[in-house]
Order: C-alpha cells, then sequence, then structure tokens
C-alpha cells in the first residue's frame, strides 16, 4: 500500500515534468493504482493529471485501469464544464441585461488563464462577485427569476447577514452558484473592493468576462485555504491552483509590493503562510527564489528555522476531510487564526 506522502511525490514528477522520475515511480512494484486514483480523486486533480499524461505521450506508462478511471474523471469534467459554460453564457446575459456588474471567480476561467484549458481543472459550481448589498438585492431578484432557489437564509435581513458571511447559494436544475459580496469575511479584513474592481481584466470565453486581476485570485485561493486549514483538511487542488498562477505571473513578480497591499488590507501573513506552504508541499521553492526570498521576513510565522519542509511529513486524514496537516512545522505555518488576522 502507497502512503499518501508517496502519492504525492508521483504526482509531483508529472507537474515538474520529471518524465524519467514519473516513469520510473509508475512502474515501481510499490506503486498502488487504486490507492494513487484515490489520492488524486480525493484532492481533486485527477482530471490535470490524466492531461498532463496525456500531453507528454505518458499515457501507456500507466496501469489500463488507472488509466480508464482517469479518463471517465476527465471525460465526466469536460461534459461538467460544457454544462456550466453554457450557464455561465446565459449569467453574463442575464446580469448585462439588470446593467449588473459582476465579476466571474475562479471555474473555467482560473482553469483556462493558469491551466490553458476550462476543462484541466475540476469545479462543478459558478462563483460570481457582486459591488454591493443593492447589488446583492437585485442579483437575488434576478436569480430568482430565471429559476434558482436561494439555499441561504439572511434570518435578520441583508444587511445583517452580509457583516458575517461572504455569499449566498443557489440552486437549480442547472448549476449552483455562490452569490459573493467580498471574498472572505472577518472582522479584521480590511481588503479594498475599490482596488479589486479597478484591478479587474477580462478573460476571453467566447465572449469577454470580468474576472480578477491575479494579486486578487491568490488573496482569495489564500483565504479559502485558510478557511480549509481551519476544518483540519487541505486539498491539493487550492495549492496546485496557486502554483499555476506564480508560473504564469513569474518570479520577476515585485512581490514586496503585493505584501505591502496586503499588510494594509490585513491579510500579509495569511497570504504569507499560505504561499509559503505551497513552496514546501509541492516543493518547489527553488522555482520561486524572490517569493521565497520575501517570504523569508515572515520567518518566526512559518517555522523557517526548522528547516525546508520534506512532503513526507505531511499526514493526511481520511477521504471525508481530506488532507490533515499535522507535523509541527505546519501548525506553525499558521499558528492561530488570530494571530494571523492581525496582519
Amino acid at each position: 500500500m502507497m502512503s499518501n506522502a508517496r502519492c504525492l511525490q508521483v504526482f509531483l514528477h508529472a507537474l515538474k515534468g520529471d518524465e524519467s522520475a514519473l516513469v520510473k515511480a509508475l512502474g515501481s512494484g510499490s506503486f498502488d493504482a487504486g490507492e494513487f486514483y484515490t489520492f488524486v480523486k480525493r484532492h481533486a486533480v485527477a482530471a490535470y493529471f490524466y492531461s498532463v499524461m496525456k500531453d507528454a505521450r505518458l499515457l501507456s506508462s500507466l496501469p489500463r485501469v488507472l488509466e480508464g478511471s482517469l479518463a471517465h474523471v476527465c471525460n465526466d469534467q469536460a461534459v461538467t464544464t460544457d454544462r456550466l459554460l453554457r450557464e455561465i453564457h446565459c449569467l453574463r446575459d442575464l446580469f448585462a441585461g439588470a446593467a449588473l456588474d459582476v465579476i466571474f471567480l475562479k471555474g473555467p476561467f482560473l482553469s483556462k488563464r493558469f491551466y490553458g484549458d476550462p476543462a484541466r481543472r475540476s469545479f462543478g459550481d459558478i462563483d460570481l462577485l457582486v459591488r454591493d448589498r443593492g447589488a446583492v438585492i437585485r442579483s437575488d431578484a434576478l436569480l430568482r427569476e430565471a429559476g434558482y432557489t436561494r439555499r441561504s437564509i439572511p434570518l435578520l435581513g441583508h444587511r445583517a447577514a452580509m457583516r458575517f458571511v461572504y455569499h449566498f447559494e443557489y440552486r437549480s436544475e442547472r448549476a449552483k452558484i455562490d452569490l459573493h459580496w467580498s471574498l472572505r469575511s472577518h472582522f479584521s479584513y480590511q481588503i479594498d473592493y475599490q482596488r479589486v474592481w479597478a484591478t479587474s481584466g477580462t478573460e476571453q470565453l467566447e465572449g469577454d468576462f470580468r474576472v480578477l486581476s491575479p494579486e486578487y485570485v491568490i488573496l482569495m485561493l489564500a483565504l479559502s485555504i485558510l478557511g480549509d486549514y481551519q476544518k483540519a483538511r487541505v486539498r491539493l487542488k487550492f495549492l496546485l491552483d496557486l502554483y499555476m498562477i506564480l508560473r504564469t505571473v513569474g518570479d520577476a513578480a515585485d512581490w514586496g509590493v503585493f505584501f505591502d497591499q496586503w499588510r494594509r488590507e490585513g491579510v500579509s501573513k495569511i497570504s504569507a503562510a499560505v504561499l509559503d506552504l505551497t513552496l514546501s508541499i509541492l516543493d518547489c521553492r527553488q522555482e520561486f527564489p524572490r517569493l521565497a526570498s520575501t517570504l523569508h521576513q515572515y520567518g518566526d510565522l512559518v517555522g523557517r528555522a526548522s528547516g525546508p519542509f520534506a512532503c513526507t511529513r505531511v499526514e493526511w486524514r481520511d477521504p471525508s476531510v481530506g488532507v490533515c496537516l499535522r507535523s509541527r512545522s505546519i501548525r506553525q505555518l499558521f499558528g492561530s487564526a488570530c494571530t494571523l488576522n492581525s496582519g
């Protein structure tokens, strides 16, 4: 039986394009196809792994059962992507017709921008960001008229609810929608939403869609990963997202400027901790030396004094919760939420 750390190592060979090490690992007598499939499926990276193997023309290196299982996941994701893209185009037209500004978060836009293909990244819902409470109320009416049912119940009204949560959930037979007015809610966050909208860009998917700047995609993912960590789990999917963004942005980015802005918004320590966690688990610190150098100033928080992180020290919990990080160095990465939320 393969350990989860060994499954991670095989995945990293594919991620880094180390074909000789990958083929050797797949051909090893200790490689357990079932365990590896469970691992990549649980962490929602099966479609990505299959796509990498296909592009590298290495599918023949996979055990036949594993190849078939991965192909099935990949095909299912392609069907889901096509279905949700149709709905996304309808939503763009719906909001434009009501003169409501909307930013499309994550989903096929993140995948196309940073993975090169909308279907390479697993997703199953649609995330929208609107500007303010008035836009939320108007969007609520718009979505209801379009056949969506709101699953979230603002018991004390929209104003009170929006102080404590950051999105409402909607369902229809066509899709699930999360309607956001913020990237995440916490009393200590001072995210500059005027800047979020001012720095937003566009992405082409048979039409123009407004999307977050890479800077705020990184921040959004960092806050999501922190939320998962507080539930004792971290999914590889979101760490992979950060890696793909970092690879696209490039290490030449002025990370000092990024962190200065995040410091003003009260999220610099969170961002530093999550980015350091990503570099550690994905063993890619050498790929991004300027970012690693910038993170060094947060040494007391991320436990850099304990030495380089070895992926073999990651512990994983059962499939219902994903990855459970128990090592002392990982605890040092995050500390308590109160510590992180202080800047």
